[in-house]
Protein backbone atom coordinates (compact mmCIF):
# COMPACT_ATOMS: atom_id res chain seq x y z
CA UNK A 1 0.00 0.00 0.00
CA UNK A 2 2.69 2.40 0.95
CA UNK A 3 4.35 1.85 -2.92
CA UNK A 4 1.02 2.43 -4.08
CA UNK A 5 0.54 5.32 -2.13
CA UNK A 6 4.61 6.93 -3.24
CA UNK A 7 3.77 5.65 -6.97
CA UNK A 8 1.19 8.38 -7.02
CA UNK A 9 1.69 11.73 -8.06
CA UNK A 10 2.29 14.99 -6.04
CA UNK A 11 -1.29 16.24 -6.22
CA UNK A 12 -3.38 13.23 -6.09
CA UNK A 13 -1.17 12.21 -2.83
CA UNK A 14 -2.53 15.68 -1.27
CA UNK A 15 -5.84 14.91 -2.16
CA UNK A 16 -6.24 11.57 -0.90
CA UNK A 17 -4.38 13.18 2.34
CA UNK A 18 -6.68 15.74 2.08
CA UNK A 19 -10.06 13.51 1.50
CA UNK A 20 -8.61 10.83 4.12
CA UNK A 21 -8.89 14.13 7.32
CA UNK A 22 -11.95 15.42 5.62
CA UNK A 23 -13.42 12.06 6.12
CA UNK A 24 -12.26 11.21 9.26
CA UNK A 25 -13.87 14.14 10.74
CA UNK A 26 -17.12 13.64 8.95
CA UNK A 27 -16.71 10.09 10.42
CA UNK A 28 -16.34 12.02 13.94
CA UNK A 29 -19.30 13.92 13.76
CA UNK A 30 -21.61 11.47 12.53
CA UNK A 31 -20.55 8.55 14.88
CA UNK A 32 -19.77 10.58 17.99
CA UNK A 33 -20.30 14.01 18.17
CA UNK A 34 -23.80 13.98 17.04
CA UNK A 35 -25.10 11.25 19.07
CA UNK A 36 -23.67 12.54 21.88
CA UNK A 37 -25.47 16.21 21.15
CA UNK A 38 -28.61 14.58 20.57
CA UNK A 39 -28.10 12.40 23.94
CA UNK A 40 -27.28 15.81 26.10
CA UNK A 41 -30.63 17.50 24.50
CA UNK A 42 -32.69 14.51 25.05
CA UNK A 43 -31.84 14.29 28.86
CA UNK A 44 -32.52 18.47 29.44
CA UNK A 45 -35.69 17.66 27.93
CA UNK A 46 -36.49 14.99 30.24
CA UNK A 47 -34.47 16.84 33.48
CA UNK A 48 -36.95 20.29 32.35
CA UNK A 49 -40.22 17.60 32.62
CA UNK A 50 -38.85 16.20 35.64
CA UNK A 51 -38.79 19.36 37.43
CA UNK A 52 -42.55 20.39 36.21
CA UNK A 53 -43.50 16.76 37.46
CA UNK A 54 -41.74 17.05 40.95
CA UNK A 55 -43.16 20.95 41.26
CA UNK A 56 -46.85 19.76 40.84
CA UNK A 57 -46.19 16.97 42.98
CA UNK A 58 -45.27 19.25 45.83
CA UNK A 59 -48.18 21.45 45.60
CA UNK A 60 -50.46 18.28 45.31
CA UNK A 61 -47.60 17.11 49.36
CA UNK A 62 -48.97 20.67 50.15
CA UNK A 63 -52.75 20.83 49.35
CA UNK A 64 -53.22 17.11 51.08
CA UNK A 65 -51.69 18.78 54.18
CA UNK A 66 -54.06 21.29 53.93
CA UNK A 67 -57.31 19.12 53.38
CA UNK A 68 -55.94 17.11 56.43
CA UNK A 69 -56.00 20.21 58.76
CA UNK A 70 -52.09 20.84 58.01
CA UNK A 71 -50.65 18.34 59.99
CA UNK A 72 -49.93 15.64 57.69
CA UNK A 73 -51.05 13.14 59.68
CA UNK A 74 -53.52 10.80 59.92
CA UNK A 75 -56.45 11.08 61.81
CA UNK A 76 -56.40 8.97 65.15
CA UNK A 77 -58.51 8.03 67.70
CA UNK A 78 -59.49 10.25 70.39
CA UNK A 79 -57.31 9.61 73.51
CA UNK A 80 -59.19 6.75 75.86
CA UNK A 81 -62.01 6.12 72.88
CA UNK A 82 -62.23 2.32 71.72
CA UNK A 83 -62.69 1.48 68.60
CA UNK A 84 -66.11 -0.02 69.07
CA UNK A 85 -67.07 3.40 70.73
CA UNK A 86 -65.94 5.11 67.69
CA UNK A 87 -67.67 2.98 65.69
CA UNK A 88 -70.97 3.30 67.95
CA UNK A 89 -70.67 7.26 68.07
CA UNK A 90 -69.78 7.78 64.25
CA UNK A 91 -72.81 5.13 63.53
CA UNK A 92 -75.06 7.35 65.55
CA UNK A 93 -73.68 10.53 64.09
CA UNK A 94 -74.68 9.32 61.01
CA UNK A 95 -78.08 7.84 61.52
CA UNK A 96 -77.13 4.56 61.16
CA UNK A 97 -77.38 3.52 65.03
CA UNK A 98 -81.09 1.15 63.88
CA UNK A 99 -79.35 -0.58 61.38
CA UNK A 100 -76.41 -1.22 63.30
CA UNK A 101 -76.99 -4.67 64.80
CA UNK A 102 -73.53 -5.73 66.06
CA UNK A 103 -70.28 -4.47 66.90
CA UNK A 104 -67.67 -7.42 67.54
CA UNK A 105 -64.11 -7.02 68.88
CA UNK A 106 -61.53 -9.42 66.72
CA UNK A 107 -58.35 -8.52 68.57
CA UNK A 108 -57.13 -4.93 69.88
CA UNK A 109 -57.24 -3.31 66.66
CA UNK A 110 -59.92 -4.83 64.42
CA UNK A 111 -63.71 -5.15 64.83
CA UNK A 112 -66.14 -6.71 62.98
CA UNK A 113 -69.96 -5.02 62.20
CA UNK A 114 -72.88 -6.38 60.95
CA UNK A 115 -75.71 -3.52 59.69
CA UNK A 116 -79.06 -4.24 58.18
CA UNK A 117 -81.30 -2.56 56.31
CA UNK A 118 -78.86 0.32 56.08
CA UNK A 119 -79.10 3.06 53.60
CA UNK A 120 -75.97 2.58 51.61
CA UNK A 121 -75.79 7.05 51.45
CA UNK A 122 -75.43 6.76 55.04
CA UNK A 123 -73.63 4.00 55.00
CA UNK A 124 -70.48 5.30 52.65
CA UNK A 125 -70.86 8.57 54.25
CA UNK A 126 -70.21 6.56 57.82
CA UNK A 127 -67.32 4.92 56.34
CA UNK A 128 -65.98 8.07 55.20
CA UNK A 129 -66.33 9.78 58.88
CA UNK A 130 -64.48 7.01 60.56
CA UNK A 131 -62.31 6.98 58.07
CA UNK A 132 -61.25 11.15 57.91
CA UNK A 133 -61.97 11.92 60.93
CA UNK A 134 -61.20 8.60 63.31
CA UNK A 135 -58.50 6.93 61.31
CA UNK A 136 -60.37 3.42 60.88
CA UNK A 137 -59.71 1.73 57.99
CA UNK A 138 -61.96 -0.88 56.23
CA UNK A 139 -60.36 -4.15 55.96
CA UNK A 140 -62.77 -6.04 54.03
CA UNK A 141 -66.82 -5.80 53.42
CA UNK A 142 -69.44 -7.52 52.06
CA UNK A 143 -72.63 -6.00 51.08
CA UNK A 144 -75.90 -7.42 49.80
CA UNK A 145 -78.56 -5.14 48.48
CA UNK A 146 -82.33 -6.05 49.81
CA UNK A 147 -85.56 -5.16 47.59
CA UNK A 148 -85.89 -2.09 49.21
CA UNK A 149 -83.98 0.59 46.86
CA UNK A 150 -80.89 1.84 48.64
CA UNK A 151 -80.68 -0.15 51.17
CA UNK A 152 -78.51 -3.34 51.80
CA UNK A 153 -77.39 -5.71 54.60
CA UNK A 154 -73.31 -5.43 55.26
CA UNK A 155 -70.58 -6.94 56.60
CA UNK A 156 -67.68 -5.29 57.42
CA UNK A 157 -64.27 -5.26 59.28
CA UNK A 158 -62.75 -2.17 60.52
CA UNK A 159 -58.90 -1.45 61.50
CA UNK A 160 -57.08 1.14 63.28
CA UNK A 161 -53.99 2.91 62.21
CA UNK A 162 -51.66 0.87 63.96
CA UNK A 163 -53.26 -2.31 62.57
CA UNK A 164 -50.72 -4.63 60.73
Amino acid sequence: MKTWFESLDLRERRMLIIGSVLLGVMLFYLLVWEPLEHGVETLRKSNAEQQTQLQWMQQAVDEVKQLRGGSGRPAQLAKGQSLLSAIDDVARSNQLADALKRVQPDGRERARVWLEGASFDRLVHWVDSLQRQQGVDVVSSVFEAREEVGRVDARLVFETGGGA
